[in-house]
Order: C-alpha cells, then structure tokens, then sequence
C-alpha cells in the first residue's frame, strides 16, 4: 500500500487507463462472441426459411428430371450446411453447426426428405411433402427459440457489462474525490487566506502548493513594496523585505523593482517637463506685457532666465538689419556682466563665439571657459565661470538674436532643452515686434502716401470728367458712322445691279447682295471680303482683265459689256479716290441686260409690224406706242451710262 500511494497522478492515471482498457477489451470479446452467435442462429433461420420456399415450390409443381435433379441436389447441400456448418455459397457468411433441439428436429427433416427423394410413388411423395413442410415449421420455431434464447443471454450479458463499468467509474470518482478533489480545496481554502498549506502528499498537487506557498510569500512581499511605492517612496529597497532576494530568480519582484526604477525615471521626467512649462508659462506673461517697449522686454527676458536656471550672468543680443548689407548683433539687456567685458555694444556675425553663433545657427555650451574670457564678481571677490551657454533664438532657420548664460554650476540637458525652446519664442516675439515696427513705419509711409494720392485723385477726377465727355463724343460720332453704314448697305442693298470695291492688292474690299454675287458663291467661287478677283480669270484672260483694272487705277473710267451665267451685264469700271484725291481702289458697276435685251427685241418685231400695216389705224396706235417705249428706252440708256453722248 505504501508504494502504491506513493504513485504520482499521472501514474495513477495511466494505470487506471490501462485497467479501463484491458477491461473494455474484455468486455468487447465477450460480448461479440455472444453477438456472432445470435446473428448465426438468425441467418440460420433465414436458410431454413429459404429452403422452405424452395422445397414448396419442388413439391407444388411438375419440374423436368434435370430441373427437379437440380433442386434436389441444391436442398441435399444446404441441409448439410445447416447440420455440419460451413461458409454460405457465394458469400462470406460462416454457419456453425446446428445444436440441441434443432439439430433433433434437422436430423426428423433430413431422414423425411431422404425418403422424399427415394420414393417414386406420386402419392408417397405428396404424404412425405406434408411432412417435411411441417418438420420445416418445427425447425423455424426451434431456431427462434434458440434466437430469443441468445438474445436474452446477450442482454443479460449486456447489463452486466454496464453494471461492472457503472461500478468502477463510481470507484474512480470516489478516488479522484479524495485523492484530487479534497486537496484542491483545502489548498484553494489555504491560498484565498493567504496561508501556507502543508501535510499533501509528494505528488503533483503537493508540488503545486510548495509553490503556491512560495508565490504566496512573494506576492505578500510584493504587496508590501507596491503600497510603499503607492505611498511615494520611489527609494524603496525590495531586499528589505526579501533578504536573500537575487535577480533572475522570482520574476514578480524583478518586474516590480523594474517598475519602480521607470516609475522613478517617469517621476524626474515629470519634474522636468513640469520645471521646463512652469518657466515657458512665466516667459509668455512677460512677453505679453511688455512688447510696446523692447528695452524694457530685453531687460525682464534675461533677468527671469538667469534667475529661473540658476546661471550667475546673462547677455541678450538682437539682430539689426536697418542696413540689409551690413546686418550686426546689438546689445539689448545685460544682468551681472561686468560692463567692461561688453563694453562692445555691436558685434559683427562670425565675430567671436556669438558671432560663430549666429552663423552656425547652433547651440555652443562650453564646460571650460578661459579666464580671461569673463569673470564672475560680487562684494568678495571674483572668478571666473565654470560653464558657458550661448543659445541662437532661431525660427524657421532664422536668427533673430542670441542669448549668453555663464554659470559655476553646469547645466542640466532640460536646461539646454528649455533655453532653446524659450529661445524660438523669443525669436518669435522679436520678429512680431520687429514687425510691428515696421508696420508702424508702413502705416506713417502710407499716410503721406494716402495724402498725396488725394491730391492725384483730384486731378484724376478732372481727367476722367474730360474723359467721359470725350467718350459720350466718340460714342455720338461711332453711332452716326454705324447709322451713315446701316444706310450706305441698305442703299446698295436696294438695287439688284451688282456693285463691287476693289483695292490695288486686286482683292475685294466691300460689296452689296446682288444676286450675281449669290450666283459666284453657289458654283463656288468665294467671292466674299479679301477675295482675289483675278483669280476669277483663266490664263489667257488674265493680262487683259489686269490691264483694264491697273487702267482704272490710273484714274480712267471704263465700261465694257461681259457674260456671266449666261446673261449679259454692262460693267462700269471707275476710280476710287481719297479725300486727299488719291486713287485708293476701283468701284465696279454691273448692270443686268437681259430685260433691255428682251425690250429690244420686242421693239424691233413691233417696228417690223408697222411696217408691213402703216396705213391700219391700230399700228399707227402701235407706232406711237413704240415711239413712247423708244424714248423710254433712250432715257434709260442715258441713266445707265451717263457718260455717254446722245
């Protein structure tokens, strides 16, 4: 007994698998042994079923010799299957033997049906069927029997089965209750108290609580040093509480003493930033009360900076640039410098270290400053400072200025960090100062500029009163020209003869709408503004009508008869002129002949009619018609060409 409960959990476990499993494997082997032998008494009772269909049919009709021998032989074989046992024709099912009151009632059958077989007599045969069909019923309900027999055997088996696991699962609950379960709650009791819990056995709950016993005792050392923190002692040492404490070995109290330092870092973060926007706060409210007076900012700006870093001496310069090609560094507030060393109130850029300063745009801190540099002097005595700071008040890489710090002690990196933020906004306000400044300038320049331009806006008014009333001339004057050229189109419009002006380029330079113009555009002759009319000509033409145009142009007036489209028109060429007399073009007439043509015409049939009857009282009515149009006629000759003589 000893050495089994010694036996670890896991061991106890794996053994009672094992015991399970050897138990299961038994209780399956038996189980369908019992099983294989019921189905074999069912399939048993399903051949003899089937041979009783078989032999029913033998015996209820007439079968030829072969048939019947083959069925016979067919019975013959699965009787002595049923008694001797054996694998079923074309399957893999194995019969056993039949046994007890079966095997009785298939021997009665067997010797039946041998006489069955033997007897050739018709009656015999029939009285013998009756038999072997009875002895084939007894044989059913014997194998049934023996089935409901096996399947009480199996179900009893089956029951038993699940009563044995029934009792050895009750049997393993009841050991895992005192062998697990008791000692984990007396150990979750022990643990939710903060208690030590001891007397387990050495298995693995034993050694869970050795080392929750261990955590147990860590975590009441780590409590102790959380609340000492929470307290604000950031110097708490952990081995205070854990004596024999090493690092690597309890990882909590690793974690907390790491805490505690980054707590510690976080803290002196802290004071920094809090040191660092306290001192930005308190330069802010001086730059808002003092920007009307740069002196009077200058003088406040380096007094609170030398007092709030602990420095001994300060010097704030500034950058002019009245003159852009010679831009310096002058002096805007001193605090504790002796005057003689900044005698010099203007310094050049790249002259000494705040002039290398204003160039390099960077910050120079200085841990060993020469004597001979500054000294630092009070009612005892002097000495030189141990530390130099020299900041550019930078924004958006320009150098507005630069601050000097000297100092015995030496300046932390947030003091830097500080002074150098401190110093873009000191570059700021420098620069709205400075703008300011130079809006103030703006605003007196646009004054006197505002006067002056009052006294040119008074002339500009004058100026452009004479001007509008040139304009409303130009306008009357444009409108006139525009009525006077509405009026020239229309009038040149109202004609149907075409009319034309030609420069001395030979090109068009203005025409009416007759319908000569529209008959040149629809067969695609452009004959629009800019057109070159002797373009309208073939080779052989060309030199003469040139000739007739360059003639105008020479001041003669020419009128000459032409076909266009079929008709005949009378064109009259005469000189343009400008009002000074000089020939600037040529303006062409084209007169449409075709009605004169046909009045002609009929004239002539009409004289030639009074001549055949110039007795008859109608053609001397004729006659002096005729004579009427003829004088029309003539008079419209004249009209057309003035020039010509009667």
């Amino acid at each position: 007994m000893k050495r089994l409960s010694g036996l670890t959990l896991r061991q106890w476990a794996w053994a009672t698998a094992l015991l399970f499993f050897a138990l299961i494997a038994l209780q399956w082997l038996w189980l369908n042994n019992r099983h294989r032998q019921l189905l074999a008494v069912q399939w048993q009772t399903d051949l003899v079923r089937q041979q009783q269909s078989l032999f029913n049919e033998l015996a209820r009709f007439e079968w030829p010799p072969a048939a019947r021998q083959a069925r016979i032989h067919q019975l013959n074989r699965s009787l002595n299957l049923l008694r001797n046992g054996g694998t079923v024709p074309f399957t893999n099912l194995k019969l056993p033997p039949l046994q007890k009151l079966p095997s009785v009632t298939l021997t009665a059958l067997l010797n039946d049906w041998q006489i069955y077989t033997g007897s050739t007599d018709s009656l015999n045969r029939q009285a013998q069927a009756l038999l072997i069909t009875s002895q084939f019923d007894m044989l059913v309900r014997d194998l049934q029997r023996e089935a409901a027999r096996e399947q009480s055997r199996f179900n009893l088996l089956l029951a038993g089965t699940l009563g044995i696991n029934a009792l050895a699962l009750a049997g393993l609950v009841l050991w895992f209750q005192r062998k697990v379960v008791k000692p984990l709650e007396m150990l979750a009791g022990n643990t939710a108290q903060h208690n030590h819990t001891t007397g387990l056995p050495p298995n693995e709950i034993g050694e869970v609580a050795r080392h929750i016993s261990e955590v147990v005792e860590n975590l009441r050392d780590a409590s102790d040093f959380v609340n000492a923190i929470s307290e604000g002692n950031l110097n708490k040492d952990y081995r205070e509480l854990e004596p024999d404490y090493a690092p690597g070995r309890n990882r909590l109290a690793d974690a907390l003493i790491a805490m505690q330092e980054k707590l510690r870092q976080i803290n002196e973060e802290e004071q920094k930033r809090k040191w660092a926007n306290e001192g930005l706060t308190r330069f802010v409210d001086i730059l808002r009360s003092s920007q009307n007076n740069l002196q009077q900012l200058g003088d406040r700006i380096i007094s609170t900076l030398v007092q709030y870093t602990r420095s001994n001496q300060g010097g704030l310069y500034v950058l002019n640039e009245d003159d852009p090609s010679n831009p310096v560094l002058e002096l805007l507030a001193l605090f504790a410098f002796n005057t003689k060393k900044h005698g010099q109130q203007r310094i050049q850029p790249g002259e000494g270290l705040l002039g290398q300063t204003f160039l390099e745009k960077q910050t120079v801190y200085l841990r060993e400053v020469p004597e001979e540099y500054v000294r630092i002097t009070s009612g005892l005595g002097d000495a030189p400072p141990r530390f130099l700071l020299i900041v550019p008040l930078k924004l958006e890489d320009k150098v507005y200025g630069v601050v000097e710090l000297a100092s015995f002690d030496p300046y932390q990196p947030h003091e830097i960090s500080f002074v150098e933020k401190l110093g873009e906004t000191l570059a700021s306000t420098l620069a709205s100062v400075r703008t300011a400044q130079q809006t103030q300038r703006l605003l007196e320049e646009s004054r006197l500029a505002t006067e002056a331009m009052r006294t040119q806006e008074e002339e500009m008014r004058q100026n452009m009163e004479e001007l509008t009333a040139t304009q409303e001339e130009m306008q009357r004057i444009l409108r006139e020209s525009q009525q006077k050229e509405t009026y020239l189109s229309n009038l040149m419009d109202a004609t149907g003869d075409a009319f034309v002006a030609i420069d001395r380029s030979y090109r068009v330079a203005l025409r009416n709408n007759a319908p000569l113009f529209e008959q040149f555009i629809k067969s695609g002759i452009p004959y629009e503004k800019g057109y070159y009319v002797l373009g309208l000509f073939k080779a052989e033409d060309l030199e003469y009508h040139k000739s007739i145009y360059d003639r105008v142009f020479n001041g003669e007036s020419i009128n000459v008869t032409k076909n266009y489209f079929g008709r005949d028109y009378s064109v009259n060429y005469k000189p343009l002129r400008a009002p000074g007399g000089e020939i600037i073009g040529a303006a062409i007439y084209a007169h449409d002949l075709t009605e004169q043509q046909k009045m002609e015409a009929r004239i002539r049939e009409l004289e030639n009619r009074l001549a055949e009857a110039a007795a008859d009282t109608v053609l001397q009515e004729l006659e002096k018609t005729l004579r009427i149009n003829l004088e029309a006629l003539e008079l419209t000759r004249r009209a057309i060409n003035p020039g010509e003589k009667p």
